[in-house]
């Protein structure tokens, strides 16, 4: 190999070198993520652990953060992300920035758009739309969305999809269908403040929302093998 040759190779490798993650697009099942108000913000509980490098999740005050990546939460917050408004459906003219610049620094006017979440280091777009978020200085931090996920979810996660919700036609109780395989699961219910109103360490029986208030209410559901949380419409 002559020299002339050599140099030439060496100057190709940046073409072909490759990042350690292909661009993704997640266009699974969507799920919901809710952050209750006052919530513990350094529990896994309190956190949307999207991978292993991104988690997301906001204290009682300010806007949300990366906590595996950062301490709290900065003008360049959730680090490790960029975001656009839109849809993965027409990626190719989406402008992304930090998720502040993106919003314009008003969390509270994003709520019910679309939104695509790209994580950097891992080339993963992600269709979101948040669904809910509090606001002022006693607001509790509380915010949910609803999110892609990975079209290759494992069978496990897969059961995910089995949890339904049943109401009567007068709305006096609810009753969750949960899979066979779950052996246990605890719930604890939500209202659209994000506060809490109703938990059960195990749930058996049909729950009884009779005096409960018209208006949204979030259902989660969690054991060891299923974790997820849905709407339910209080008429």
């Amino acid at each position: 190999m002559t020299m002339k040759t050599r140099l030439l190779l060496i100057a190709l490798i940046p073409f072909f070198t490759v990042n350690n993650f292909a661009q993704t697009i997640w266009n699974g099942p969507t799920i919901t993520f809710n952050k209750p108000n006052n919530a513990d913000w350094t529990l896994q509980a309190n956190q949307d652990r999207i991978t292993s490098n991104v988690w997301i999740t906001r204290k009682n005050t300010q806007g949300i953060f990366n906590i595996n990546q950062e301490l709290g939460y900065s003008s360049t917050s959730p680090m490790d992300t960029e975001w656009a408004f839109g849809t993965t459906s027409n990626l190719g003219s989406l402008t992304f920035a930090s998720w502040v610049v993106t919003n314009a620094n008003n969390p509270p006017g994003m709520v019910g758009l679309n939104m695509v979440v790209h994580l950097i280091s891992e080339d993963i777009y992600i269709d979101i739309k948040f669904t809910y978020w509090s606001i002022g200085g006693l607001g509790g931090g509380g915010f949910s969305y609803e999110r892609s996920t990975n079209s290759g979810l494992s069978i496990k996660d897969d059961a995910l999809e089995k949890f339904s919700i049943v109401s009567n036609p007068n709305d006096q109780n609810i009753k969750l269908i949960i899979p066979s395989s779950v052996k246990s699961a605890s719930v604890q219910i939500f209202n659209i403040l994000g506060e809490e109103v109703y938990a059960v360490g195990a749930y058996l029986d049909p729950i009884n929302v009779s005096t409960w208030a018209k208006g949204i209410y979030l259902i989660k559901l969690k054991s060891e093998s299923i974790s997820q949380t849905k709407k339910f419409i209080k008429n």
